[in-house]
């Protein structure tokens, strides 16, 4: 709503003034960020933000909103990484210290896999920009990522130093303790302090189970605190959004938590609104990661795999190396409780030789109570007993 809202201040001002370049870069700008952040756009709909940004660009040539506009319509429109660092360097010909144009650059590089060179331009931003607590947030994304979890910590609090309620800061504090340090209670105290955020997940790691259900309530999970959990979900929200994600979370929990019968009707209903999505938009694979789980709640096993193969094969690690390996973990937990622990496995192995600290870890698989169907599996517990990939990125100093 929040988005709309600002999307029809925009329209307004343009309405005044046709010629108003800066309204419209702002206007395209905002509807990506609702499309990468909220509920994807359909074709049509990035057909007419393309058209804002096109009459940006053509109203002023050299003014940096409109290359800036333009190159989050490359990245968060299309992942067309290469024409959207093309639109992020032109921002920083005309406005050298443009700490956006930096902080992007590095979330592209980031996708890319480019570990190193995309922490090395959130460093030059956060020189530029010192006060944004989302980039030493995001920089300590990266360091979980790689599972370099002391620097992950330290740029963590940082951002939270900066922004208490900063969520990319408390998911990654979060991560790198559950992750990094194997420890709910550390995780904890950790958070205890801070503000809590409405939902604890981010855009940029959607597609496991601990997405769906809300990273802060998973700790309850993977405490075995199922009721707590429950508990956490239930409680009331005026936002429709929120309502159908706690909706979703419930689901999810009772299959965890072994319920064979759960809520039917609840259930069915969340089947026939996360069909009903992706009938209109039918590469959103966050959509098809929840509709997995809604999936293995009714028994539908074979559904259930399909689903979450789908997502996975919409955000492939190569295509994306900081956000594919949550729809691989995904994948991989829908196969650990439908009857495939073999390939659960496979996929485990890999994603452990890779940065992927964001989604997995030893200390995670050893908590986790979704991997609870595999955990006597002679394979699976010769994973916990291996290792896993650990970066050599510089270190995060204050």
């Amino acid at each position: 709503e929040p988005f709309d809202r600002a999307a029809g201040f925009y329209r307004e001002a343009l309405a005044r003034d046709a010629t108003f370049a800066l309204a419209a870069a702002r206007l395209a700008r905002s509807q990506l960020w609702r499309h990468w952040f909220v509920t994807p756009l359909g074709p049509e709909e990035l057909a007419e933000v393309k058209q804002i940004v096109d009459r940006a660009l053509a109203l002023a040539p050299d003014l940096a909103d409109a290359h800036m506009s333009l190159g989050l319509f490359y990245y968060h429109g299309h992942r067309q990484y290469e024409q959207a660092l093309a639109a992020f360097r032109r921002v920083l010909e005309l406005q050298p210290n443009n700490a956006q144009a930096r902080l992007y650059s590095a979330y592209v590089y980031r996708r890319q896999g480019q570990w190193e060179r995309s922490v090395g331009e959130m460093r030059l931003a956060e020189a530029l920009d010192p006060r944004d607590a989302a980039v030493p947030g995001n920089i300590a994304a990266s360091y979980v990522s790689v599972r370099q979890w002391s620097d992950a910590k330290r740029a963590a609090s940082r951002s939270l130093a900066l922004d208490p309620q900063n969520v990319v800061g408390q998911l990654a504090l979060l991560q790198s303790c559950v992750n990094g340090g194997g420890s709910t209670e550390e995780a904890r105290r950790a958070l205890a302090p801070l503000p809590r955020s409405s939902a604890l997940t981010t855009n940029a790691i959607r597609g496991t189970v601990s997405n769906i259900i809300e990273d802060f309530t998973y700790l309850n999970i993977m405490e075995r605190d199922f009721d707590g959990a429950l508990k956490l979900c239930d409680e009331s929200t005026a936002v429709p959004a929120d309502r159908f994600a706690k909706q979703m979370g419930r689901v999810a929990i009772r299959v965890l938590a072994g319920d064979t019968v759960g809520d039917p009707v609840e259930t069915e209903e969340a089947r026939v609104l996360l069909e009903a999505r992706l009938a209109v938009r039918p590469a959103d694979a966050f959509t098809l990661a929840q509709l997995s789980w809604v999936y293995l709640a009714l028994g539908r096993n074979a559904d259930a795999l399909r689903s979450a193969h789908a997502a996975a094969d919409l955000l492939p690690v190569e295509r994306d190396a900081f956000g594919g390996p949550a729809f691989a973990v995904g994948l991989a937990q829908i196969q650990a409780r439908a009857g495939e622990p073999h390939e659960a496995v496979n996929m485990l192995r890999e994603l452990l030789a890779i940065p992927a600290g964001i989604a997995i870890s030893i200390n995670r698989l050893k908590l986790d109570p979704v991997w609870d169907p595999i955990r006597d599996n002679a394979d699976f517990q010769q994973l916990l007993a291996g290792g896993e990939s650990i970066g050599t990125l510089p270190a995060y100093g204050l």
